[in-house]
């Protein structure tokens, strides 16, 4: 049976005002898209309104500017949907470590579990093909995905869905992975390979 067969998996990506939820940057662009029995299914995206004002370096990266935020759903509006959507599924990101940190926070203003799924993290599982860059757009440019918007939530959910279709299964056929968790595991396990490589890397006198 093909890996993804029967499964629902929730694609997610983010846009911010910066990286570190705890230094005050804002989740202020969420998407989901629905991976079913192997198929991209239904697509969610909302604008969140900021509390702070969206710093020129982060518009310049993603175009979100205060006029597109000002009538946007206020983030106990967004985070609700957002858990409703995620109920149940299993998530993928594109290095979950920036994404799921502002998810979170989203959800604990709103008074909201947290997110406890498995997380697959297509970063991690992109180890298979040796890319020359493991960023989303290169990967997608090397890969030959259908371009999207980069940087902008949606667009980059949708493409992280269609990597995730290219790699699983490969990582299925070529690494004889048998289930989610495992593919989940494996998606973890690289990234940490990769930091323990880089943290290993001699620093130039």
């Amino acid at each position: 049976m093909p890996l993804l067969a029967g499964a629902r998996l929730a694609v997610l990506d983010t846009e911010t005002t910066g990286f570190d939820p705890a230094r005050g940057h804002e989740l202020i662009e969420v998407a989901i898209v629905d991976v079913v029995d192997g198929a991209i299914g239904g697509t969610w995206s909302s604008f969140v309104r900021p509390m702070r004002p969206i710093p020129a370096g982060a518009a310049a990266v993603h175009g979100i500017t205060a006029a597109m935020v000002a009538d946007a759903p206020e983030p106990n509006a967004v985070a609700r949907e957002l858990a409703s959507r995620c109920q149940g599924a299993v998530l993928v990101f594109h290095h979950a470590a920036f994404d799921l940190p502002f998810l979170q926070q989203l959800l604990r203003g709103a008074g909201l579990p947290p997110l406890v799924q498995p997380v697959l993290d297509t970063f991690g599982l992109a180890k298979l093909v040796k890319p020359k860059s493991h960023g989303l757009s290169a990967l997608a440019l090397e890969l030959g995905l259908p371009p999207e918007p980069p940087h902008r939530a949606l667009g980059d959910a949708l493409t992280t869905a269609r990597l995730l279709l290219v790699l699983a299964p490969r990582w299925e056929a070529e690494r004889r992975i048998r289930s989610l968790a495992e593919l989940a595991a494996e998606s973890q396990d690289a990234l940490r390979s990769r930091r323990e490589r880089r943290s290993e890397t001699p620093v130039p006198a």
